[in-house]
């Protein structure tokens, strides 16, 4: 303790590892069960929290909420940015980043169109099936590129965000009831349609 009765106190300031990562870190098992839960609807988060650490991290003013609302307009940038630090940590993806967001607005639209055309009955089961399957092909594209955020965040495992919270818990569940409707309602279009 200081003997001048001026200073103002101290304390130890605990600065969170997050602030020194320049991108979104989540380990593999977390990423594919929240995506999985809430059949992709996990990406819009995924994206706010990517743009949202890259402004902390480089001071820059961008805005995270349009930028992951309209994902498909900023996937190449972001991708690009990612294996931009990936390569300055020696990790080098198998894949293009413009590659990589290309199939991601591709298959991103492809998902919309199938779902609006279900949603209106154009063309169902068939566009169930579409929506159902380009889903997972945007998840998969999402998964490669976290990878190398990972890997740019020096956490290539995603150990610092690994553990399931009790707001990622109450998303399971909202999801896991939205599978259980969805599958009924798949079961009640095969029954009364006669694709049995």
């Amino acid at each position: 303790m200081s003997d001048n009765i001026y200073q103002p106190p101290q304390s130890e300031v605990d600065i969170s590892q997050e602030s020194h990562q320049p991108f979104y870190v989540v380990s593999k098992q977390k990423f594919w069960i929240l995506f999985a839960a809430t059949f992709g609807i996990y990406s819009l988060y995924w994206f706010y929290q990517h743009w949202r650490q890259y402004k902390r991290f480089t001071g820059t003013s961008i805005w995270p909420v349009p930028r992951a609302i309209f994902s498909v307009f900023f996937a190449h940038s972001l991708f690009r940015s990612i294996r931009n630090m990936a390569d300055e940590q020696g990790y080098s993806p198998p894949i293009s980043p413009g590659l990589l967001a290309t199939i991601y607005v591709v298959f991103s639209l492809l998902s919309n169109g199938a779902d609006r055309a279900a949603a209106r009955d154009i063309g169902s089961p068939f566009s169930d099936v579409v929506s159902f399957f380009t889903i997972w092909v945007v998840g998969s594209v999402l998964y490669q590129v976290q990878k190398a955020a990972n890997a740019a965040s020096k956490d290539p495992g995603g150990e610092t965000n690994s553990v399931l919270t009790a707001v990622n818990i109450i998303w399971i569940v909202l999801g896991v009831i939205f599978w259980i409707l969805m599958l009924i309602g798949i079961y009640t279009i095969i029954t009364y349609t006669g694709f049995e």
